[in-house]
């Protein structure tokens, strides 16, 4: 049902934000972190989007604000985000229908961001629950890609 109801691919592996077994023998940390940072980087420390190329900029940007969202951290790529990023790059497929379920459970812990809040209303239209009288809450925060963000990701216009 859950497939059906979001279109979700489920083929690939179940990915929980750590490295899946049947990647640990093609997977390195190090490589990865070649692989994505530029050639400025500095690899001892955290790992900052500033470090990242430009696309891998792009693609931790969507990470973090789509396919995992979050709301904190936005400009340090963790260890999942590197592992997605080397995922992506390198053609694995992953289950998003269990990846999304895995992260909507994770969010029923006290106090966590509520993810995905599309997909909610889509259950709960389907399922006939009555909306009707629930307070309408503006959101505060627009995720607008702008031309501050695009700069910031390196991109510049040459002539």
């Amino acid at each position: 049902m859950f497939f059906s109801l979001t279109k979700l691919p489920s083929q690939g592996v179940p990915f929980e934000g750590t490295i899946v077994d049947d990647w640990k023998f093609n997977y390195s940390s190090h490589d990865t972190h070649c692989m994505v940072c530029n050639d400025q980087a500095d690899m001892t420390g955290k790992l900052f989007a500033g470090s990242l190329t430009f696309d891998c900029r792009i693609m931790h940007y969507i990470i973090v604000r789509i396919l995992l969202p979050r709301s904190f951290n936005l400009a340090q790529a963790s260890e999942e985000d590197l592992i997605l990023m080397w995922a992506f790059d390198t053609g694995r497929q992953i289950d998003w229908a269990y990846l999304v379920r895995y992260r909507m459970h994770k969010a029923l812990r006290v106090n966590a961001p509520l993810p995905y809040p599309q997909l909610v209303t889509l259950f709960l239209h389907h399922f006939q629950i009555p909306l009707n009288d629930e307070p309408f809450v503006q959101v505060k925060r627009s995720f607008a890609i702008g031309v501050g963000v695009v700069t910031s990701f390196g991109y510049r216009i040459t002539t």
